[in-house]
């Protein structure tokens, strides 16, 4: 049987800034600001819940700011997406 080659992986970083905000950053190279609008207008969109919402995008340092109601939620449906969360090693 064949089967379609898998989305590529992309790598982000999430930083809490509190009461609900979070600062969503790419660790994975994107190669233009289309692209990277495009991840967040589908992908990062797609994983929010009926409360969240998309904030300010900043292009430069691949980061834009969400309001997320539920973080495990949000974390898991990031997997379908073809999404992980960089974590530091401790």
């Amino acid at each position: 049987m064949l089967s379609l080659p898998s989305k590529p992986w992309k790598t982000i970083r999430l930083d809490a800034l509190g009461e609900g905000e979070f600062r969503l950053t790419f660790v994975t190279k994107l190669e233009n600001e289309q692209q990277f609008d495009e991840i967040i207008d589908q992908d990062i969109q797609a994983s929010l819940g009926p409360q969240d919402r998309i904030g300010e995008r900043d292009w430069p340092s691949l980061g834009v700011v969400l309001n997320i109601s539920d973080l495990a939620a949000f974390k898991r449906k990031l997997v379908f997406a073809s999404i992980m969360i960089d974590t530091p090693a401790s």
